[in-house]
């Protein structure tokens, strides 16, 4: 019999993966976790619920309790997610009750008391987010307890690949090493068009670093509709008041939902979302709407209610296409074409969690155009030719914002070259030429925020408001709540155009896959 790699993991690890029910490494795991073991950094690129969290952790975990977990933080696990932080906190407790360690989450939700708390008394795993590693390395505490970090996790990182948020990212980590010096780096992804360019994004292109693909481990099954209206759809489209072609696919959803035990509907807005919810919806009961501009209560309630089978489907955009947990998925319909391979691989794998589960997924869609795009879509899926992600390059708004953050790191400033050489190190700012870079200080220096002495960059008064004012990527847009008058419960979120340009006192509007009516608009948002 052949020896298994989970042989290689310390007791305590092994006892906890024979409890857990692992008795066959999945082709990731093999691969990764005696790299691992060695300290190699490495990217695992695989489909969801071919086990790659544990593939990086365990083996991890068993290098570190076997050389002898220090005091701080020793590993920070990075999604890009809040609702990720708190799903991934869900399944490492696990880990930590039966191995003894503190595993915690910290985020912008954390409480104030919860900070503290860290900042006094740190767990020996920390789960995050980019966006809150970036504020918790100028702190000068959880600076003391990041200084002894042996590993980092990056989960999802074909998500961060293609946004300003991934390359802050690169550059955060690169002032992490200046901090606690080299560890080791696991990356964690699904599908990626070009790995070898996930893999340098990530590790730097100079980094020795090692790329796990497994992408043709799962079976998938596509298939494309193109529903024609009936007599019945005609009853259908008057109850809904839509159109006969709607009511038709419409009919269709219905059908393939009572046909399957739990289903996720992909649409490619927020806006198809509440259209389609709320159409639906007077169909059946058992559909609910997820969406971000949902709130997080929201959110959750309908995953709890989707795990329990209270919900038979859920309708969603790209927030449920990473890998948080909601039970069994038997079937995913993408509602219009999903626009790229790698997005329809992404969402259709969601069906079917695991390597010896089929992933199927059904395409609807509203034109003979949306089928040819549907069916290109498919066959490059089914080939494994995947649509290669661009990275950002010299991104000369998040260069400022690290400049900043990291004067912020030092009472008497920085050398700017040192600065510079840092930033050369990361691949988004790799050919980066250091005149752009004193331009980009100088001009911080104009507006205050910065000061420039010579060849070295200080901080004023005023850079620490700039660096946590602009800690996220992601464009800023005021937000209004939506509040349900007769519960002062909140349950969704409107953007500033739509309440610039359409809401008024009396209009209805759809949210959560319901009509309301605006009752008041009152001027304490946030």
């Amino acid at each position: 019999m052949q020896r298994s790699v989970f042989h290689d993991l310390i007791d305590p690890i092994k006892g906890a993966v024979a409890e857990a029910g692992f008795s066959t490494p999945s082709p990731p795991q093999e691969e990764a976790i005696p790299l691992i073991l060695k300290g190699e950094n490495v990217l695992i690129i695989a489909p969801t619920g071919s086990g790659k969290t544990e593939a990086a952790l365990l083996p991890l975990l068993s290098r570190l309790l076997g050389n002898g977990i220090g005091d701080g933080v020793s590993v920070l696990y990075i999604t890009p997610l809040r609702a990720l932080n708190r799903d991934m906190l869900r399944r490492l407790e696990f880990w930590g009750s039966k191995l003894n360690l503190r595993i915690e989450v910290r985020h912008g939700d954390t409480s104030t008391s919860q900070r503290k708390r860290q900042s006094e008394n740190p767990p020996h795993l920390l789960v995050t987010t980019p966006e809150t590693l970036q504020a918790i390395i100028t702190g000068a505490r959880m600076r003391r307890h990041l200084a002894g970090i042996k590993a980092v996790i990056i989960d999802e990182v074909h998500s961060l690949l293609k946004s300003k948020r991934g390359v802050q990212l690169c550059v955060g980590l690169e002032r992490l090493r200046k901090l606690a010096g080299e560890f080791q780096l696991i990356g964690l992804s699904a599908t990626i068009g070009k790995p070898e360019v996930a893999s340098d994004f990530l590790f730097g292109v100079e980094r020795k670093k090692h790329v796990i693909k497994s992408d043709a481990l799962k079976d998938f099954r596509y298939s494309i509709q193109l529903p024609q209206p009936s007599e019945h759809d005609t009853l259908i489209s008057e109850s809904s008041f839509t159109s006969v072609d709607v009511a038709a696919r419409l009919s269709a959803i219905n059908d393939l939902i009572d046909s399957h035990e739990s289903t996720l509907i992909f649409v490619n807005s927020r806006t198809i979302a509440e259209m389609i919810g709320e159409k639906l919806g007077r169909l059946r009961k058992d559909v609910a709407v997820h969406h971000s501009s949902l709130p997080r209560e929201e959110r959750e309630l309908v995953e709890s209610e989707f795990k329990s089978g209270k919900l038979k489907a859920i309708i969603c955009t790209s927030t449920l296409e990473l890998g948080i947990d909601i039970g069994l998925v038997d079937l995913v319909i993408q509602y219009m074409s999903p626009r790229s391979s790698t997005t329809l691989i992404q969402r259709v794998g969601r069906s079917g969690h695991s390597l010896k589960r089929l992933s199927e997924g059904v395409l609807m869609s509203v034109s003979a155009d949306d089928v040819l795009e549907s069916s290109a879509s498919i066959d490059q899926a089914s080939s494994g030719k995947l649509e290669a992600l661009k990275p950002y390059e010299n991104s000369l708004d998040v260069l400022a914002h690290q400049l900043a953050g990291h004067v912020l790191e030092y009472e008497d400033g920085i050398e700017g070259r040192s600065m510079f050489l840092l930033l050369r190190q990361t691949y988004p700012y790799r050919h980066l030429d250091e005149k752009a870079f004193w331009r980009v200080a100088k001009f911080l220096g104009d507006l205050g925020k910065l000061r420039i002495e010579d060849t070295m960059i200080k901080r004023t008064r005023r850079t620490r408001e700039y660096y946590f004012e602009n800690l996220s990527m992601i464009p800023d847009e005021i937000r209004y709540f939506v509040v349900d008058v007769t519960s002062n419960r909140t349950v969704g979120i409107l953007g500033e155009e739509f309440m610039l340009l359409k809401a008024r006192v009396g209009l209805h509007f759809i949210c959560k896959g319901k009509v309301w009516q605006i009752e008041s608009i009152a001027d304490d948002r946030k």
